[in-house]
């Protein structure tokens, strides 16, 4: 079985099956249902008895599991979380696009450069190539991290908790929405970039003609 989400949304853990389990929601220790869900801990499953110990162990009578399965099969669960689906076969066209799309892009540093110096004085050359690195610092560098690092902290699924009570790192993501957001973030950032570059060319074709 392949994971395809958690137990339940992103703040809602509680369901039928476990609700008189006085589940603890600080908690992290996941198990994996027979019906391919990941469980917080084995009491959100509604696990009521276990055997083995160790990694070896196995959560039996697991009422959240059973109801998933509408009463059929097994009802147990095993620590860890579900196997993710296997993006080894899709990983070698992703990492060629990548490469093809950042040579395409790369392609255009030493035109914008030549364009640059044709458009300012000459003792004015080093100040450009200066302004134009400082810009690309203070408008790409330093915001990124913040702005990427709080739209992927969006798909978090469960945050851990600090032993003082506060907020820890996040346990697990919704790789699916992390992807959509991670890869469209980008692809419009490199969308508005290719836009500026049609003005620019357009405005000096204008002037030039």
């Amino acid at each position: 079985s392949r994971m395809k989400h958690l137990s339940s949304s992103k703040h809602i853990y509680v369901a039928s099956c476990n609700a008189e389990c006085s589940c603890k929601l600080d908690q992290w220790d996941p198990v994996c249902g027979d019906n391919g869900i990941t469980y917080m801990t084995a009491c959100f499953a509604g696990c009521k008895s276990s055997s083995g110990t160790g990694k070896n162990m196995v959560f039996h009578n697991c009422s959240c599991v059973e109801g998933q399965r509408l009463g059929l099969g097994n009802s147990s669960a095993v620590l860890g979380q579900c196997q993710r689906e296997n993006c080894a076969k899709a990983f070698p066209y992703f990492l060629a696009l990548q490469t093809a799309c950042a040579f395409i892009l790369a392609l255009g540093g030493t035109p914008t450069y030549m364009i640059m110096f044709r458009s300012v004085s000459p003792d004015l050359k080093s100040f450009a190539v200066g302004i134009e690195a400082l810009g690309g610092r203070v408008l790409g560098g330093l915001p990124a991290p913040i702005y990427f690092g709080a739209l992927i902290d969006e798909t978090c699924l469960k945050w851990g908790t600090k032993s003082c009570g506060g907020s820890g790192s996040c346990r697990v993501y919704d790789t699916k929405e992390f992807r959509n957001v991670y890869l469209g973030l980008i692809a419009g950032l490199r969308a508005g970039c290719c836009l500026l570059y049609i003005v620019l060319c357009v405005l000096i074709i204008k002037r030039f003609k």
